[in-house]
């Protein structure tokens, strides 16, 4: 069975890695760190950003696990890469404390009730690492992708906190909870031809990561018949999407081709 696994980056062969141990003191190692340097912004607002959502998620090891990846990549792009400023990092972590303070209450459908922002953590992830996007609107984006649907956020709020360009994509990605569940998934296939290239970006991210995780950890209550069906439909919504990023297209394609292949051999092995 095909799992994706996101690379943590290194920074000229020095781990970039946040390592934090049990206990959550950080042990960080930085690039580029210029003699005599007593305070870095960044540094600084990762470990701070670290703790908060520690506090908002009670410690849970899967949100810390993505979050130490996503600062590992967030931090490469900064010191390493150049390929984002400190101040972009410093947006994109207010725009991961605001999402998890909006998601604090919500629990993912897994058997363990991950917190739910594990799951914009991870689309950041997977934005970041597997389709090589340091665009931090699009971060953004990913960041608060659900918080307008799934709680009391309005567009209005994003927008007057991370700008107009941001509430956006998260307008694009924001489903029509007045619709029937079924017409809102028709509605998204309909509506996935009109995504613009950063919301076709969120929006493959994010069915990559539904679509590992209704592979490796499905909800208790699905049956197969209901996961053949999301696969289905998410191939509809995908085949849609303009062309927006290669890499995570065919991180999509190759898990969607696994599944089947997968599906395929379970029914040989049972006839």
């Amino acid at each position: 069975m095909k799992k994706y696994i996101l690379p943590l980056l290194v920074c000229s062969g020095i781990a970039a890695s946040f390592g934090f141990s049990s206990d959550e003191k950080p042990k960080i190692s930085l690039c580029h760190t210029e003699e005599g340097e007593t305070e870095d912004a960044v540094k600084s607002t990762l470990v701070e950003t670290r703790k908060k959502l520690s506090a908002l998620a009670q410690g849970d090891a899967v949100v810390m696990k993505y979050f130490d990846t996503l600062a590992d990549t967030l931090n490469t792009a900064y010191r390493r890469e150049r390929s984002m400023t400190a101040q972009e990092v410093e947006k994109v972590c207010a725009g991961l404390e605001f999402a998890a303070e909006k998601h604090k209450l919500q629990t993912r459908k897994n058997a363990e009730k991950t917190p739910y922002i594990s799951h914009p953590i991870g689309v950041t992830n997977h934005l970041m690492n597997i389709g090589e996007v340091r665009d931090s609107t699009i971060l953004l984006g990913a960041l608060l992708h659900d918080t307008v649907e799934d709680t009391q956020t309005t567009f209005e709020e994003i927008e007057s906190k991370f700008g107009k360009q941001v509430a956006g994509y998260v307008k694009e990605l924001t489903d029509d909870k007045s619709l029937a569940k079924e017409a809102r998934k028709r509605s998204q296939v309909i509506g996935a031809a009109h995504k613009s290239q950063g919301a076709a970006q969120i929006k493959l991210a994010d069915k990559l990561y539904n679509l590992n995780d209704l592979l490796n950890n499905p909800p208790q209550d699905w049956t197969q018949t209901r996961i053949d069906r999301y696969y289905e439909w998410a191939q509809s919504v995908v085949d849609r999407l303009p062309q927006a990023n290669d890499k995570l297209l065919t991180a999509v394609e190759d898990l969607i081709n696994t599944y089947w292949e997968n599906q395929e051999e379970t029914q040989n092995s049972s006839n």
